[in-house]
């Protein structure tokens, strides 16, 4: 083995592993995690690029802090971050806009639901139940197109082009049962963010001792929990929008295929059937586990959705 190779791959590792502690850390607040999707939505370019055959340009590269080698001054020092704070911005402004919807009638379950009953409400009662599942069927079927709209928009690098709704039900279109599996997998990694919110609840079932614990060492622990939970969240969010990006660049070169015919529809029809039965499966998820954390701001929020934070 060539003794030039093994500097090459100390030089990646180390790199990383930079990269996950980095990534770690921004996931842990609400603000940090707006540089974090910025970062996420290039990398989801950079991938979307290859498999569309087209040069990354080192401007393309995705990057913590520094710019591109041939730019200068702050742009050199700081153009990395100040374009992770641009595309973080733009992705979670045009995010807010697709993902209220839901959003509004869950927090509507939540008031009527939680708040009203502990409020001995009772006479309102059906509001939250019939909130909450509205609410569940409007996230199944945004959920079809938000993951391939957010690439689009990654790709585009436009302000709100995850709201150009045409191409986006064009592209979904042609994203065949891989983007099925993607969901599928997306579902799957979502079962540990939801045991990490619930754990909290069962912490003393599960660990007697942390009855007879003090304060400052449970806050300790959960600290622990969160750091753990960010870690995954990021790498897992790097995984799925890597992936979800392959997905949607490779439905755009299919557009330039024509497909037609009842059995091809007939099939389109059924992924989406598919889909929409995921995504009602992930809402379940975020529901029950509100019932084991109480905070509101789950209900705007979730790390495979919205911003990838631990919440």
């Amino acid at each position: 083995m060539p003794t030039h190779r093994k500097p090459r791959r100390l030089g990646r590792l180390l790199s990383a592993s930079l990269s996950v502690g980095v990534g770690t850390l921004l996931s842990l607040t609400a603000l940090s995690a707006v540089l974090l999707l910025g970062w996420l939505m290039t990398l989801m370019r950079k991938r979307a690029m290859t498999v569309l055959g087209q040069t990354v340009a080192d401007a393309d590269q995705p990057a913590w802090l520094l710019g591109p080698k041939t730019s200068r001054g702050l742009s050199r020092w700081f153009g990395g971050l100040a374009r992770n704070a641009r595309a973080g911005i733009q992705g979670c402004a045009a995010l807010f806009v697709a993902t209220f919807p839901f959003a509004s009638f869950w927090l509507v379950a939540w008031w009527a639901g939680w708040e009203n009953s502990f409020n001995k409400g009772y006479e309102q009662a059906f509001v939250g139940p019939m909130a909450g599942m509205i609410g569940i069927a409007v996230f199944a079927v945004i959920m079809v197109y938000l993951p391939i709209a957010l690439a689009h928009q990654a790709v585009e690098r436009r302000a709100f082009a995850l709201l150009e709704l045409r191409q986006v039900t064009r592209i979904v279109s042609r994203t065949g049962w891989g983007y099925v599996m993607w969901a599928a997998v997306t579902l799957l990694f979502a079962l540990p963010i939801f045991a990490s919110r619930g754990l909290p609840a069962f912490g003393e079932g599960i660990y007697p001792p942390l009855a007879n614990m003090t304060p400052e060492q449970v806050a300790q622990i959960r600290g622990m929990i969160d750091l753990m939970t960010a870690l995954y969240i990021f790498v897992s969010s790097v995984i799925l929008k890597r992936w979800s990006a392959g997905i949607y660049a490779r439905a755009l070169l299919r557009l330039g295929q024509p497909r037609s015919g009842l059995f091809r529809r007939f099939g389109r029809g059924i992924r989406f059937s598919c889909l929409f039965a995921i995504w009602v499966g992930l809402a379940v998820l975020i529901f029950v586990g509100q019932f084991l954390n109480h905070d509101w701001h789950i209900w705007l929020t979730h790390p495979y959705v919205f911003l990838p934070w631990v919440g």
